[in-house]
């Protein structure tokens, strides 16, 4: 009679182990819709301040060959994000309770939390994209950080005000009502809601540029990670522990209305 039940006890420790097992095992993430953009030239103008002599002026254009970028076609949800902080892997932050709405109210530190989480969960590289990164997915709803010669002077008021003036122009009036998702359509690449009212968190320091005579960049520093490029409407600079560019902490540029993240995808090819 003992001889008999040992298997069968055997049998349902395995049963029981396995129930356990299955139960601890993570809820599957599903993979986001994505929008691939082929290889190809690209014409950059660097995020940061550069001068020539004393002036501030305009950043020298880039000649890049860029490579393929995947990116999300929507920007990661509050559903999305909620998933990551019931885990322990994302801080908490406020949220609109809208599982179709993009999540706000993170900062630079929120944001990489959910790429290292989501990554471990779906075996995959996802990562913040740089500012050229996210000019290239813009495409046509990008902006470019130009100005006319005569902001370039030796009156420094003189470009705070051309920015302020063309910054206002391009975000139009702030827009602090919460939108689903798809709300502002998508631009001629596929890709949703990009320079709507939510500004992107990018993985581009703020830097400092010297500019020759001829134009060309000679140097940067770009020790100034605490202030990371923004991108939406217009290219802005916030401090990498805000959450809410409104209430201070927007170290350049009329500040974000929303500030929240998408992310692209290493390995495409």
């Amino acid at each position: 009679m003992y001889r008999q039940s040992v298997p069968v006890f055997v049998a349902l420790v395995a049963l029981v182990a396995g129930a356990v097992l299955w139960l601890a095992l993570p809820t599957p993430v599903a993979l986001p819709e994505t929008v691939r953009i082929a290889a190809g030239p690209q014409e950059y103008r660097p995020a940061g301040e550069f001068r020539k002599g004393t002036r501030v002026v305009d950043a020298p254009v880039q000649q890049r060959t860029a490579a393929v970028l995947e990116i999300m076609k929507y920007q990661v949800s509050e559903a999305d994000y909620a998933r990551c902080a019931t885990a322990g892997a994302c801080p908490i932050v406020p949220s609109a309770g809208q599982s179709t709405f993009p999540q706000t109210n993170v900062n630079h530190a929120d944001a990489t939390a959910y790429a290292a989480w989501f990554s471990d969960r779906t075996g995959q590289h996802w990562r913040l994209p740089t500012d050229a990164e996210w000019l290239r997915a813009a495409a046509e709803r990008g902006s470019d950080d130009t100005f006319a010669e005569e902001a370039n002077g030796d009156d420094p008021s003189r470009r705070w005000i051309a920015s302020y003036r063309r910054e206002v122009a391009l975000r139009g009036e702030a827009d602090l009502m919460p939108h689903a998702r798809g709300h502002f359509g998508v631009n001629k690449l596929g890709v949703a809601d990009i320079a709507g009212n939510v500004w992107e968190w990018t993985e581009t320091c703020f830097q400092n540029g010297t500019v020759t005579a001829t134009g060309n960049t000679i140097g940067t520093r770009s020790n100034y990670c605490g202030v990371r490029a923004v991108q939406g409407k217009h290219r802005a600079f916030v401090i990498d522990f805000i959450r809410d560019a409104r209430s201070g902490g927007c170290a350049a540029g009329v500040p974000p209305d929303y500030l929240g993240f998408r992310l692209v995808r290493d390995g495409a090819a």
